[in-house]
């Protein structure tokens, strides 16, 4: 559905734009303007295609993926929610807030440079009982790092986890969404279990506000989901985004979420939910 939808808004702006660039091939002369309008074309069904295949890829993956854990397999109301880029000064504090009010348990994919500088706080969400995971230390884009500098990325995150909480993390996220086969081996070889989600609230969006994420994630909510919001980061940066509508948001959620007959569990229950079906998979599956 998420998908779906996600493809028809996509459909609706490119031919919005499509439009606006049909309307000014008029200033061009007949002969040229056909030959502009196939381009155009072409340049629209690779958009749709890539997007397709993009949100295919982060919702459900190629291949066999039994080391990749997206939602649980659930008929129960249970959700998680998790954030990522974190720990920031400003809002990561507000969040915890909101979590102690309710009395609900979160994950946290921190980012390593973000611990270094601010590992008061990473520490803070270790003692209130919230799950953390590693979100590697510059926030990088994992297929096209080189190997050694993703080896260190993630250890150097793991270490700064590790001297600010005292805890190794279990859990390992990367950026974006965007993972490689080096990424799942290495993810292996430092004993991560790789998360991603099955719900994002989009509040990494510019244009995004606290009603727009609250509707999203309630609207589209279903049992097992685990659900993506940011506490730091930017679109394009570690830190600098402005995420105080994903803090107003929060309380509206937890309570809707209630009102719906959802608990929210910790990752860790989401995730054994889902394990049956991991071995039985893995068990099926021709090497």
């Amino acid at each position: 559905m998420l998908l779906l939808r996600n493809i028809i808004i996509s459909v609706l702006a490119i031919i919005l734009i499509g439009g606006f660039s049909f309307w000014l091939s008029g200033l061009i002369s007949r002969p040229l303007r056909w030959r502009y309008w196939k381009r155009l074309l072409g340049v629209i069904i690779s958009l749709l295609i890539i997007s397709a295949v993009f949100h295919f890829y982060v919702y459900h993956g190629f291949g066999f993926q039994a080391d990749i854990y997206r939602s649980g397999n659930t008929r129960e109301r249970i959700v998680a929610i998790t954030f990522d880029d974190g720990p920031s000064p400003i809002y990561t504090p507000l969040i915890l807030d909101i979590l102690a009010e309710y009395g609900v348990p979160a994950a946290f994919f921190l980012v390593g440079d973000q611990v270094e500088r601010y590992p008061e706080i990473a520490l803070r969400i270790h003692e209130e009982g919230h799950e953390i995971g590693n979100h590697t230390y510059n926030h990088v884009h994992v297929p096209t790092t080189p190997s050694r500098r993703l080896s260190a990325e993630i250890i150097q995150t793991d270490l700064e986890i590790l001297q600010a909480t005292g805890i190794y993390p279990d859990y390992i996220r990367p950026p974006r969404g965007f993972y490689d086969d080096r990424f799942r081996r290495l993810a292996e070889l430092f004993g991560h279990r790789i998360v991603l989600w099955s719900l994002s609230s989009q509040d990494w969006r510019g244009t995004a506000t606290a009603d727009g994420i609250t509707r999203r994630v309630l609207n589209n909510v279903k049992p097992g989901d685990i659900i993506l919001f940011h506490d730091s980061g930017a679109l394009l940066n570690k830190e600098g985004g402005n995420r105080m509508n994903t803090v107003q948001a929060l309380s509206g959620i937890i309570e809707g979420l209630w009102e719906k007959g959802y608990r929210i569990a910790s990752l860790e229950e989401i995730l054994e939910t889902a394990t049956p079906v991991q071995i039985e998979r893995q068990e099926d599956y021709v090497y």
